[in-house]
């Protein structure tokens, strides 16, 4: 049987899901936030300000669109926190939409994620790392769809953007989450923390439907600037096509995978990797020549 990270039809759009504006505590206008990213070739961006909502239709354009989200968050104190970014259908809200930043004597971690569960979100856990979440924090939360990877403001603010370890701690134990990487753009960092991280969304219609619906599905794989072309997974093989990169890493559990390099200074551009047997889950990283790295959603063979 032969298992595939993205369908065979549709179109490539690249899309950042977490960005701030001055609407909240971000540095630029939201047109100006939104012409810039249509600039550098992206064809979304989610305005995602915190515990406020604006639905910014008149920013959308033949070629661009502006996802309705938001960041939610509950302080536990000067440095500890939860925040979650969402990600709405176009509707909701009709204009605007605010709540109050969580207190966490009325509000637990669980009950942010039900109540934005019931408005319909896509819900990411947003740098849990900066956020200075445990483990057993992590572990305990249910009904969020993905947890960000990569988040390019807070890894140029403080180093704490990468939490690929917590996304494996979670698909280790069977959980069926999906990898982000994105911006959380602010403006408040001597380095430009915009166009560091993003999505690349493969759907079929140019929709905000569409774009949430891959997003559920995970028809998508997360980037700071190599291209995932093609993984998938048939007769005891795993084949990934990608940009020209310098290595190829095969993650799994229980088995260890396996890591390709480039040689002879021959890039890589497709590899081919035997499987183990007993691979309960499979993703990849591709890194290019600068560094920078690509990451598929898993692939679950049981599925």
């Amino acid at each position: 049987m032969k298992y595939t990270a993205f369908p065979e039809e549709g179109r490539w759009l690249r899309g950042n899901l977490h960005a701030h504006t001055t609407l909240s505590d971000g540095m630029v206008e939201p047109q100006k936030q939104a012409e810039d990213y249509r600039a550098m070739g992206y064809d979304f961006l989610s305005v995602t300000d915190h515990n406020v909502m604006h639905t910014l239709r008149e920013l959308c354009t033949d070629d661009f669109l502006i996802v309705p989200g938001w960041e939610r968050d509950i302080p536990y104190g000067r440095w500890k926190c939860l925040h979650v970014v969402g990600q709405f259908p176009d509707g909701f809200p009709q204009e605007s939409y605010s709540r109050p930043k969580g207190d966490p004597a009325k509000m637990s971690m669980q009950d942010l994620l039900d109540e934005m569960a019931e408005e319909n979100a896509f819900i990411t856990l947003a740098h849990p790392v900066w956020s200075r979440m445990e483990p057993e924090e992590v572990r305990a939360l249910k009904g969020f769809h993905a947890i960000e990877i990569f988040n390019t403001g807070t890894e140029r603010l403080c180093h704490a953007g990468h939490a690929e370890i917590l996304w494996d701690m979670l698909l280790r134990e069977g959980r069926r989450v999906f990898g982000v990487a994105c911006d959380d753009t602010h403006g408040k960092t001597a380095k430009s923390d915009r166009f560091g991280g993003w999505v690349m969304v493969k759907t079929r219609t140019f929709t905000i439907a569409g774009i949430l619906e891959a997003l559920r599905k995970g028809y998508y794989y997360s980037t700071q600037g190599p291209e995932i072309r093609g993984f998938t997974i048939e007769n005891g093989t795993a084949t990934v096509e990608c940009s020209p990169c310098e290595e190829v890493h095969l993650i799994s559990y229980e088995p260890r995978g396996a890591s390709v390099y480039a040689v002879d200074g021959r890039p890589l551009t497709r590899v081919e990797i035997p499987l183990k047997g007993g691979e309960r889950y499979m993703r990849v990283e591709c890194v290019d020549a600068q560094g920078c790295t690509a990451w598929s959603q898993p692939i679950w063979p049981d599925d």
